[in-house]
């Protein structure tokens, strides 16, 4: 397995009706992923993915790679990483998606719908299970 250190401005942490992880840049990550298609609103899973939401470091293990991302350590943002991570427990993972390079502004029809996205949701680690 191979796993990249991503940058945290690579990363985006979005709270919304399911915790979303916005990763771009990311070329071993995002040739992996399965193009993200979401019809009626319903984003499929990604077997063979999971998501480890911390306050220090999030990992996306996949079935042939992944990435670290540092979290609150470049933010500083307390309250609204523990939120995220809060919410990643809450729902039993989050939504990944993986574009070739982080936008300016989020137009989310357009990365939902603009082909260019890859992900899905993607089942939560437990902490006990990392260690």
């Amino acid at each position: 397995m191979t796993a990249m250190l991503l940058p945290r401005e690579n990363a985006r942490f979005v709270l919304g009706p399911l915790p979303l992880l916005v990763v771009g840049a990311a070329p071993g990550v995002h040739g992996e992923l399965p193009a993200l298609v979401a019809p009626e609103g319903r984003v499929p899973v990604c077997d063979g993915w999971q998501l480890m939401a911390g306050l220090t470091v999030c990992v996306l293990d996949g079935p042939s790679g992944g990435c670290l991302i540092p979290t609150l350590a470049e933010t500083g943002d307390v309250d609204g990483m523990v939120a995220w991570c809060d919410a990643v427990a809450q729902s039993g993972g989050g939504v990944v998606v993986s574009l070739p390079e982080i936008p300016e502004d989020f137009d989310w029809d357009e990365i939902f719908g603009g082909g260019r996205a890859r992900g899905g949701f993607v089942r939560g680690m437990e902490l006990e299970e990392a260690e």
